[in-house]
């Protein structure tokens, strides 16, 4: 027979495990649900702040019922990788440069040609217009839906630590790091140098020890990740202007809730305006720290502009079967003058 005393030590021990399950729940329901974003920018690149920017603002949006976990730098993935682990579902959002979404779409293609924009006012006014609008629905034909297209510092300057570079021939045998854009490796071999793809985030090591002897990238990012302190030279021969992305796949997008659905177009688009903002601002800097820290900057002249804007576009011809043709002539309409 159960003694009283028994009977009472086991309702205590009832109650407390009612208590410790009832708790365990209330924790459950509370816990927020978890996102995960990967992308190559540093944390005080713009890029990088928007993408932090897109996560405070989902959070404050949902009231912490959603968080979004940012992994920056390559911290998680590499610019390439975290593309394909998007697609595989390791992480929510990614983003990279347009050159590195070519195994994905070709739908950016056309920016990695060389001389496709004029200058920076025609290039915004074209993403600003038609051609972002298409841009997007080419993505969601090939399974994303993208959410930020993003100013990314302006034209890519060609930087090494070798010597100075004023016309294409001065690139000759010079190792040069690129992305994983074929456009981009086409370019650098028409120009005489030895092209190499490398992930982003190994590329300043790369450069300290000799695997290459430049690259080709904007001065934002170039100050941010301190490559200016292992580079000499650089060439404003303003061949390339492109963007950075954030993406989610249409798959993964379309199974959220609809609010939330509503919440990260939202975000995506504040987060946007923030870093474009912010990218402008960084530019000027960026050129500063270069020159503070010595690098020397050479702008070609009108003459020798015209040997590189020649010989760029010579390299069109290979892509013709690549290049999505409606986009780029879309480009191409849009910076005619009456």
């Amino acid at each position: 027979m159960v003694s009283m005393k028994a009977k009472f030590a086991g309702g205590i021990a009832a109650a407390v495990m009612g208590l410790a399950i009832a708790s365990a729940s209330v924790s459950a329901q509370q816990a927020p649900t978890v996102l995960k974003l990967a992308h190559g920018a540093t944390a005080d690149n713009a890029i990088g702040k928007g993408m932090v920017k897109f996560a405070e603002i989902v959070a404050a949006k949902t009231g912490g019922k959603v968080k979004v976990e940012t992994y920056l730098a390559g911290s998680l993935y590499s610019e390439r990788t975290a593309l394909e682990a998007m697609v595989n579902g390791s992480v929510d959002f990614a983003g990279a440069s347009n050159a590195n979404w070519a195994a994905f779409t070709n739908a950016l293609l056309f920016m990695d040609l060389p001389y496709v924009f004029n200058d920076e006012a025609s290039f915004r006014k074209a993403l600003d217009g038609k051609v972002g609008k298409v841009i997007s629905e080419r993505f969601e034909k090939a399974g994303f839906k993208l959410l930020m297209q993003l100013d990314n510092g302006g034209f890519r300057d060609i930087v090494n630590n070798r010597r100075p570079i004023h016309v294409p021939n001065d690139l000759k045998g010079l190792k040069f790091r690129t992305t994983a854009s074929p456009v981009e490796i086409a370019m650098f071999r028409n120009w005489g140098a030895i092209a190499t793809a490398i992930d982003w985030a190994e590329v300043y090591n790369a450069l300290g020890s000799g695997v290459v002897d430049g690259e080709f990238v904007m001065p934002t990012w170039l100050s941010t990740a301190k490559h200016y302190e292992v580079l000499k030279y650089a060439t404003e021969n303003k061949a390339v202007i492109g963007i950075q992305t954030l993406a989610i796949r249409k798959e993964r997008f379309e199974k959220l809730p609809a609010d939330l659905q509503k919440i990260v177009l939202e975000a995506a688009k504040e987060a946007e305006i923030y870093a474009n903002k912010l990218d402008q601002e960084n530019s000027d800097t960026a050129r500063a720290n270069a020159k503070k820290l010595g690098v020397q900057t050479y702008r070609p002249t009108a003459d020798e502009m015209k040997i590189w804007r020649e010989t760029g576009r010579q390299i069109w011809k290979q892509f013709d079967k690549n290049i999505d043709k409606e986009i780029l002539d879309l480009v191409l309409d849009s910076q005619k003058t009456n």
